[in-house]
């Protein structure tokens, strides 16, 4: 801005400065003058009263002794005398009739002072009236130079002013109307690179200098969050088009203004409003107001583009859809922001979609709802799958139950013919016992041995297959209570052995009080019998919280287990030694296995230990 256009232009810091200045002065210099004026005016009629005094000490004696004589041409010089006082602009001397002796000057200005002294003589001891001498002062000769004296004052004081007020124009426009002048027209192009900002001229270190740098900062500050306002958008928007899940961006809120017109006219909740009221459910469909949507959306429907989608949106509802959006309505009425519920929709070519509805209010919008964000996740696969998955569970259940019985029915059937080889061995090796030679009796003793194992093995298949069946009764158990039993069963194995059961702080599970004396049983009975006969059986059993499960360690001081074994010894018959070494079929970890697995639980050998063997298994823990 030149300093010109800035004088031109009225509305400008300086112009409306300088016009607020001038009035000020103007009106001082005009109260300075004014206060000239009635000073000078005091004055003058000061003056005056003082020349009438004068007048009255000094000619009126005389003026009297000249009407007592009649001398008419002293009177005369006497009326001239006094009307060369300043500012008199006639005098005037009569008898006592009124009739004018002697007379000076004309009345010229009506505005006057005038002053009239009577004049007496004394006679006979008498004072006589013989005239009068008049006076008449013109006002306007006399303020004629108070106001040639206020008007030359206020002729300079506007002259001064003027001076004073240019030259503070000039300043004003140098230090304050130019610098601001440039950062509006720089804050008019802020596109402009900051290196085209001009800081002030100079090396001055004022407050318009701190501001243009802060503006400067502030410039260089908003122009970065702009710039990064930009990109998070750019990716924002890449991250919409680009999202794998169907994302609609919508406004909900003439919806919300026809939900809350409902207030007060229903009773009750919204769901039973909606239920006899299905058509307000398409009503309020049709307020929502589409604003974007996205590839994955397009793709989801099978639209060939948005314009394809959206004209054609009530191709895609279905009964399910509408019970989608009820629950969407439900949660505006209740002031709800996000939401998630299952529901169906239908390509442009009406294949069904199984989808979740991800219903959400974006932060910042929740009073007007103008801004909501709908993700469509597309579960139709995963649906199918899981349908696959329980028809395939309740088959393998069924298969399972019926290899349970199955195996039942086979060990319970197998026993008759074992023990039928085992009491024929029995009765051949007592009939012919004496007439058999050694080799032949060796032979009979290992057919019934093999018979006994037989035996127990079916046994133990049968003990294996009653064991933990489908369906069992789940209640919270104490793991206390459940290792008393256990330890009451074993208690003569434990006195004979002369063994050490050391038990912690136990919890309670969710379990089955038999099942978990058994699993028990099985785990000290199984530290016991692997424990060396020249040694006394040590066992340790311990529990921790881990979350929603309980863990459980059954620790023993016996042979311990090679890290290579650790899966096998829970498979039915696996045995790690001969029946020579330690007894026992191999069954044992296989039922504690399917205890656990059957009560929800796992179990394993940790093979971080080195000393004996600890087993751990897993619980759910009890509410």
């Amino acid at each position: 801005m030149t300093f010109m256009s800035s004088l031109a232009r009225k509305n400008s810091v300086a112009h409306r400065l300088i016009i607020r200045l001038g009035s000020v002065g103007l009106v001082m210099a005009m109260a300075m003058a004014a206060g000239l004026v009635a000073a000078d005016y005091h004055i003058a009629t000061s003056r005056t009263e003082e020349r009438f005094q004068q007048i009255e000490a000094g000619y009126l004696a005389s003026v009297a002794e000249n009407v007592w004589l009649q001398d008419h041409e002293r009177l005369a010089q006497l009326v001239a005398g006094i009307g060369q006082f300043p500012y008199v602009q006639q005098v005037r001397v009569t008898d006592e009739a009124g009739t004018v002796m002697a007379e000076s000057g004309t009345r010229e200005d009506p505005d006057e002072i005038a002053r009239s002294f009577p004049l007496t003589r004394f006679y006979s001891a008498r004072e006589l009236g013989i005239g009068r001498l008049d006076i008449s002062v013109s006002k306007g000769r006399m303020l004629m130079p108070v106001y040639h004296r206020a008007g030359l004052l206020f002729l300079a004081n506007i002259a001064l002013m003027a001076g004073i007020l240019a030259a503070l124009y000039w300043q004003v426009y140098t230090l304050v109307a130019q610098p601001l002048s440039r950062m509006a027209a720089h804050v008019r192009h802020a596109n402009l690179d900051t290196g085209e900002w001009k800081m002030l001229p100079g090396d001055l270190h004022d407050e318009l200098n701190e501001l243009a740098m802060a503006y400067a900062d502030m410039r260089r500050a908003i122009e970065r969050g702009y710039h990064a306002l930009q990109a998070r958008e750019e990716h924002l928007r890449l991250l919409f088009d680009n999202s794998p899940v169907s994302l609609w961006e919508e406004d909900f809120s003439e919806v919300k203004k026809a939900i809350l017109s409902l207030d007060g006219a229903i009773g009750g909740g919204l769901d039973g409003h909606l239920a006899h009221h299905p058509d307000f459910i398409d009503r309020c469909a049709a307020l929502v107001k589409v604003i974007n949507v996205n590839a994955a959306t397009l793709a989801l429907h099978k639209a060939p583009s948005a314009a394809a989608l959206l004209g054609n949106l009530e191709k895609t509802f279905t009964p399910a859809s509408r019970q989608a959006f009820a629950r969407q309505l439900v949660a505006i009425w209740n002031g709800e922001t996000q939401l998630s519920v299952e529901g169906e929709v239908k390509t442009l070519d009406g294949e069904p979609r199984v989808v979740v509805v991800h219903w959400r209010v974006t932060p910042g919008h929740e009073d007007s709802l103008d801004r909501v964000l709908v993700a469509l996740e597309n579960v139709t696969e995963r649906k199918a799958a899981e349908q696959a998955l329980a028809a395939s569970m309740e088959k393998l259940i069924s298969t399972n139950h019926e290899l349970e019985r199955m195996t039942e029915i086979t060990a319970h059937d197998l026993q008759e013919p074992v023990r039928g080889i085992v009491s024929f061995s029995q009765l051949l090796e007592r009939r012919m016992g004496p007439t058999l030679d050694g080799e032949t009796r060796d032979l009979l003793a290992y057919l019934k041995a093999a018979g006994h194992r037989m035996q127990d093995q079916v046994r133990g298949l049968l003990t294996y297959a009653q064991t933990a069946p489908m369906g069992t009764a789940m209640e919270p158990v104490g793991l206390d209570e459940a290792l008393r039993r256990a330890l009451k069963d074993l208690q003569g194995e434990i006195e004979r052995r002369s063994a050490s059961v050391k038990a912690g702080a136990l919890p309670r599970v969710m379990g089955n009080a038999q099942l978990l004396a058994d699993l028990f049983t099985r785990l000290i009975d199984n530290g016991l019998k692997f424990t060396r006969s020249e040694s006394s059986p040590r066992i340790e059993i311990a529990a921790s919280l881990d979350g929603d499960m309980v863990t459980v360690s059954v620790t023993d001081h016996g042979i311990g287990i090679l890290p290579s074994y650790a899966d096998d010894v829970f498979q039915v018959f696996r045995r790690l030694h001969g029946p020579e070494q330690f007894p026992g079929i191999g069954i044992g970890l296989a039922i504690c296995r399917k205890i656990v697995e059957r009560l929800g639980g796992r179990i394993w050998v940790d093979t971080m230990v080195t000393e004996g063997c600890t087993i751990r298994f897993t619980l759910p823990r009890a509410p």
